[in-house]
């Protein structure tokens, strides 16, 4: 073992005593996750056992990278897919939260298990310093689809700022109005309402310039070395994997259950035996399969990379992002092909192989995750990124770039 590797080997060792520790909860999962699609909360049990396993400390001191984020994700989402969007949501602002920290002055919670919402991409925001108070600004704002915000105590947020230009700020959530509802096709319970703020009072030391926020910093805890918005990516797409593995377990269980008693019945040419049925579950399950491979591929590369301090190449980031876009169509053709055997199936409420369907439909369409931007970037990289692309692929200023 070099000590290249051993960052690498902690990461994922860490978050695969969180997934072993959540095993004996399995059945308890799984009914929280039929049940939270109904409605639209992920019950206090389901909470309880991912603290308990230590699913919610994962990015404490930033020991965590992409490597064990993405095992964490998918181990989670193969039992309750919400409640691991949530987690993944909480785990990559909370890394974030620790750069913010690092170079504000901003004290951060010390309960570790805290969590974190955050939107990043907001343009409906403004701010100004106050009048009677030099060192604190007001900020209105509108942040949409902000995950994880019916449990989180703390949230980051985007801001446009006259004197800064893009900054953040990190405030207590129950300082924000939570308005709409979350009302989707899938994964329900993730609570990804609208957060607002009309002339919030944010001391200095809770706001940061995004070219300060995202400063190259080579010197930086192992977690911290992927850029914040590929991180979140490789996260999401763990997610997606994870509630993609559910869905084929859920379908081939109830075929086999099907074909048995179909059988039984003198019932030929049912189930597997019916005709493309069986060729159709081999092409699904083979995808989640090599979609699983490929995530794991991405996130150990990149940790592999960073943890002597080398920085990420233009090339590297713009490539991970184009094998993001891989595992995201070959999920999402999945799940085609499983909407195609299970026929109404996947579009029944009831149903654990509809709803698991929706619920991975639902990732595979995250804007993070889109495919034709990947394929696009990183096709550009491979004859020579530009800034501009770096940033589309994972953000501006995104740090260790070269």
């Amino acid at each position: 073992m070099t000590h290249r590797e051993e960052p690498l080997r902690l990461s994922i060792e860490k978050a695969e005593a969180v997934v072993t520790a959540l095993a004996p909860h399995e059945e308890a999962l799984r009914e929280d996750a039929a049940r939270s699609d109904v409605t639209g909360a992920i019950g206090e049990q389901t909470l309880d056992i991912v603290r308990a396993a230590g699913g919610y400390r994962l990015s404490e001191r930033a020991e965590m990278g992409a490597s064990g984020l993405v095992r964490f994700g998918m181990g989670l989402a193969s039992l309750h897919p919400a409640a691991a969007w949530n987690a993944v949501v909480s785990q990559t602002n909370s890394l974030l939260a620790q750069t913010f920290a690092a170079l504000s002055g901003f004290t951060l919670p010390e309960d570790p298990d805290v969590q974190w919402c955050g939107v990043f991409s907001s343009g409906e925001t403004s701010a100004r310093r106050s009048e009677s108070d030099a060192n604190t600004h007001l900020v209105t704002g509108t942040w949409r689809y902000a995950s994880n915000s019916d449990l989180a105590e703390w949230a980051l947020l985007n801001i446009a700022h006259p004197e800064f230009g893009p900054a953040f700020i990190a405030v207590r959530r129950d300082e924000l109005q939570l308005g709409g509802s979350w009302n989707a096709l899938g994964l329900r319970a993730t609570g990804s309402h609208t957060l607002t703020a009309s002339e919030l009072a944010v001391p200095d030391s809770h706001l940061l310039p995004a070219s300060v926020l995202f400063a190259d910093a080579p010197d930086a805890p192992f977690g911290l070395r992927v850029p914040s918005r590929l991180r979140t990516a490789l996260g999401l797409s763990a997610v997606m994997v994870g509630a993609a593995e559910a869905m084929t377990r859920e379908l081939v269980g109830s075929i086999r259950v099907s074909s048995e008693r179909q059988r039984a019945a003198g019932m030929p040419g049912r189930g597997l035996d019916k005709p493309g049925v069986s060729l159709a579950i081999g092409d699904t399950v083979s995808r989640v399969e090599a979609a699983k491979a490929v995530l794991c591929s991405v996130a150990d590369s990149l940790d592999a990379t960073v943890s002597d301090g080398s920085p990420l190449s233009a090339t590297q980031l713009t490539g991970a992002r184009m094998m993001l876009s891989r595992v995201t169509e070959d999920i999402a053709q999945a799940a085609h092909e499983v909407s195609l055997i299970a026929g109404s199936r996947a579009c029944l409420e009831g149903d654990a192989v509809g709803r698991l369907w929706r619920d991975t439909h639902m990732a595979a369409r995250h804007a993070a995750l889109a495919p034709a931007m990947g394929f696009d970037l990183g096709a550009k990289g491979l004859v020579g990124p530009g800034d501009g692309d770096v940033a589309a692929a994972v953000g501006p200023l995104a740090p260790g770039v070269r």
